[in-house]
């Protein structure tokens, strides 16, 4: 008996040591792929094109060459938010070389967010790239989904890739060409079907929500441009890019309006098709702000659902790494009595393993990297994440937008009390 409360007294330390082993990993991955200096969110890599695309131009500059890809650009609106004009018009700073048409999508004329998106179209348009805004009149559960599927269905013109987007990305100053590149026929080592950056938030915080957020996808191991080395297949929908033929393929987005992690599901599909995702050398900087925390916990329990339900081997990953180091503590905590070294030595690596991952993924944020800082943004991101966790396994019904959903086994939507 007293052999086994001494080998479970050193469990602290073996978790904290597989804990701090997958951050180390994750951090040596995300250093190769994006360097950690002072470039802003979205900059490339190293200010080269990837795969061989040429030089990347300003959307809004010098027309394609001969046989450039057409790239359909596709921005879904729900309601005004703020910077939304902004964010939408930065098109027009973002580099790409392509032939770029944009449709910004509104469900219909009473909303909100449609007078920024007719200012923004018309400014688009005087910058040289044809823009219009599209009343799309959104079919199934995923207004998102909807929206691009209606786009898709009424464009004229032939395209190549469907770039997506959302709302509150800035694409000013981000190299495109990093998510289309990828895509073109003879890309090296061999042409994906979609690309995806991972989201940072950049805009200053208004509100604890704003914070909140900001800490988990700053300052935490759920920062995407940590988890997009561990996991590049994953699409992550914030900014991305598909090849049309591959969408259409896949079923296109008419086939994902049920679903509430579209971007997952359709990477469950392409991937199916023996297709391939990959993650770009890029951020997708978000000015989103002025939210409540009730709203960043909520948001957050939506993306552990759809974990649950379209990845369910990947659950446990939540309290065995993204929140694990107050459950480690604590554990070592109650072990102590016991076996004191192992446990303050697993109290100790979890906290400095933690606060190493806060540091960089702040810094990938391009935000300040102090140490009480990152370690503020720690404690603020575990807590986030262990809250959105318990609500994720207490319910499978959310509150999405302004309507309230039950999600099933395989991620499907349906109207509460349908």
């Amino acid at each position: 008996m007293s052999a086994l409360l001494d080998a479970a007294a050193c469990l602290p330390l073996a978790w904290a040591f597989a804990v701090a082993s997958v951050s180390a990993e994750a951090i040596r991955r995300a250093s190769g792929r994006l360097s950690p200096g002072a470039r802003p969110p979205g900059a490339p890599l190293d200010g080269a094109p990837l795969d061989g695309a040429s030089p990347g131009a300003p959307a809004g500059g010098e027309a394609p060459a001969p046989g450039a890809l057409h790239v359909l650009v596709v921005r879904p609106l729900a309601g005004h938010e703020p910077h939304l004009e902004r964010t939408l018009g930065s098109l027009a700073g973002a580099r790409l070389s392509a032939a770029v048409r944009c449709v910004l999508a509104v469900a219909d004329a009473g909303d909100g967010a449609l007078p920024a998106a007719s200012a923004a179209a018309a400014a688009l348009c005087a910058a040289g790239i044809p823009a219009e805004v599209a009343l799309t009149a959104p079919a199934g559960p995923n207004r998102k989904a909807g929206q691009i599927a209606a786009v898709i269905a009424r464009e004229p013109a032939p395209f190549d890739v469907v770039l997506v987007a959302d709302s509150d990305v800035d694409l000013d100053g981000v190299d495109l060409d990093a998510l289309v590149g990828p895509l073109r026929d003879g890309a090296r080592p061999a042409p994906l079907d979609a690309v995806w950056a991972p989201p940072v938030e950049v805009a200053p915080a208004r509100s604890l929500g704003d914070r909140a957020s900001a800490a988990v996808l700053g300052g935490s191991l759920h920062a995407f441009p940590l988890l997009a080395g561990l996991d590049p297949r994953g699409l992550v929908g914030k900014l991305f890019a598909v090849r049309a033929a591959s969408l259409a393929g896949a079923g296109g987005f008419a086939a994902l309006t049920a679903y509430l992690g579209e971007d997952m599901e359709l990477s469950r599909r392409l991937l199916a098709r023996r297709g391939a995702v990959g993650a770009a050398p890029i951020v997708a900087p978000s000015l989103a702000s002025g939210r409540p925390l009730r709203y960043v916990i909520a948001r957050y329990a939506r993306w552990i659902t759809v974990i649950r339900a379209q990845r369910p081997a990947l659950l446990a990953s939540y309290p065995a790494l993204f929140f694990a180091t107050p459950l480690i503590v604590a554990l070592a905590a109650l072990a102590a009595p016991i076996a004191p070294a192992p446990a303050a030595a697993g109290a100790a690596l979890a906290l400095a393993s933690r606060v190493a991952v806060a540091a960089l993924a702040s810094r990938m944020a391009g935000r300040r990297a102090r140490l009480l800082a990152a370690a503020a943004d720690a404690c603020l991101a575990d807590l986030v994440l262990g809250a959105a966790f318990v609500r994720a396994l207490s319910t499978r019904t959310i509150l999405w937008r302004t309507s309230r959903f039950t999600i099933d086994r395989r991620g499907v939507l349906r109207e509460a009390g349908a």
